[in-house]
């Protein structure tokens, strides 16, 4: 008997709570929530919560408590005695006997303005506030869509276009294990400091990788740009630093594509929860600098700097004749980078080999070796002083083919290296058989480094131009 004193109160222990509308009320044991469904006040997808649990659920996905309502429902003897009574009836009763209200009217109006309420914080409400009731935003909307139109479920809406702002609002509303949705646009106030801004479903605190890599023939006065930075939601929400150049200069005006991929930098209490979501990426390789690992990946061309008029287009004009003029001239530069080297490779490599034929260079090989020596000195001086300016950033960004001059740079560093060795014979002769393993090794280095540089200069005059006239560039 006791057993069974015991066990009818432990399923009466009021620890549960119910979300209604827009606030949850509680505690009830299971007996009152029964009679809450019964009543219509609940369903089997209203949320509920008790302790131990680490979120809202619905109550259809809470078997202990689902389990604990069927047997109420299914028995005519309820155990707790009190019977159910709308506190409002006696006075709904009045006001309908006076015909002054219908009951329909006031249970709409209780509904409506807490409602109409949170319609109207969600619109003016800053960053922060706006967060603490997001949660609540996305169960409401979740459950009833068509109300959706009455909240700004995302801050700094009337900064966004309405295709926008419709894309944010749909990545933030629903669940994650259902489907990954992220989105990412710009908040463009001022076009020359823009702001990437995420929304996503995925969990609160989820770190994102953004790359922003920018179209080379839509940019005005500056030839690539690629950029990476992080982004962390907060509910469902987050934005990045202004996005600028590196020496905090504004972005170059044109098109750039934003590409999006979770970050392998998370949260350990994240780390797992992330891992059993269903992916959400495009088949195939991505660009470079995005990992191949990644899970989730989404991309976005937008334009950044203001609008795609005509003072835009007279600009870009112009400054692709500047480039079509800086590659003709890098062209006929690099020609003759090419050849000189390639003189200067065969001339050191002639004479040295006749010293190599001798037991030690003879008094003659030594003064042919001075002349030589001394037109290569001269065109190194020339070429350090020169390469020593040409830094990645550099080429990357001042240099339409910085490609092949990091190829000249590498042609330069070999022979200066292959003349180094063949110098310290000249001075100091070591056994032989030794000194031709490491000198054949350093001439075989310079043959493939000139045969590159060739190879990428005949390789651009064949290659067809863009569209719009220009020569292909290959990007460091």
């Amino acid at each position: 008997m006791n057993g069974k004193k015991e066990k009818m109160n432990t399923e009466l222990q009021k620890k549960w709570f119910v979300y209604l509308m827009d606030h949850h009320e509680g505690p009830f044991d299971a007996n009152e929530l029964s009679l809450k469904k019964k009543n219509g006040l609940i369903n089997q997808q209203s949320y509920v919560w008790a302790e131990g649990m680490a979120d809202w659920k619905p109550l259809i996905e809470v078997s202990e408590l689902s389990n604990e309502i069927k047997k109420f429902e299914n028995t005519s003897v309820q155990p707790n005695k009190k019977t159910f009574k709308n506190p409002f009836a006696d006075t709904l009763g009045k006001l309908r006997s006076k015909k002054m209200f219908k009951p329909g009217i006031i249970l709409g109006c209780t509904v409506l303005i807490p409602v109409l309420a949170i319609s109207v914080f969600s619109r003016v409400a800053n960053e922060e506030l706006h967060a603490g009731i997001r949660p609540t935003l996305n169960k409401i909307v979740a459950k009833a869509p068509v109300l959706s139109v009455l909240f700004n479920l995302i801050p700094h809406a009337g900064e966004l276009s309405s295709e926008s702002r419709k894309e944010m609002e749909e990545a933030i509303i629903g669940d994650p294990t259902v489907g990954v949705k992220f989105t990412v646009t710009l908040l463009q106030s001022d076009p020359t400091r823009p702001s990437a801004y995420l929304a996503t479903n995925l969990p609160d605190r989820t770190k994102f990788n953004v790359y922003l890599i920018g179209n080379s023939e839509t940019l005005v006065n500056r030839l690539s740009y690629q950029g990476q930075f992080v982004i962390q939601t907060f509910k469902g929400i987050g934005k990045s630093e202004v996005l600028l150049l590196e020496d905090g200069q504004p972005l170059s005006k044109g098109e750039y594509d934003l590409w999006i991929t979770e970050s392998s930098e998370q949260e350990e209490s994240l780390k797992e929860v992330i891992a059993a979501l269903p992916a959400n990426r495009p088949s195939g390789v991505l660009p470079q600098p995005l990992p191949n690992s990644a899970k989730f990946v989404l991309k976005k061309t937008l334009f950044i700097g203001g609008a795609r008029d005509e003072n835009y287009l007279t600009r870009l004009k112009a400054f692709h004749e500047k480039i079509k003029q800086n590659s003709e001239k890098e062209m006929v530069e690099l020609r003759q980078y090419s050849d000189t080297l390639a003189l200067q490779f065969q001339t050191l490599t002639s004479e040295f080999a006749k010293v190599l034929k001798s037991k030690k260079p003879t008094a003659s090989q030594k003064d042919n070796w001075k002349q030589v020596s001394k037109k290569w000195l001269e065109i190194n001086g020339q070429l350090e002083q020169t390469i020593q300016t040409w830094s990645k950033e550099t080429l990357q960004n001042e240099f339409f083919y910085g490609n092949a001059y990091e190829l000249v740079k590498g042609s330069y560093d070999s022979i200066k290296n292959l003349f180094k060795i063949e110098n310290e014979y000249m001075d100091k002769p070591t056994e032989k058989s030794a000194f031709e393993i490491q000198y054949g090794k350093a001439a075989n280095e310079c043959r493939l480094s000139l045969n590159q540089l060739k190879g990428k200069i005949e390789m651009i005059l064949k290659a067809p131009k863009s569209p719009n006239g220009l020569p292909k560039r290959d990007v460091i």
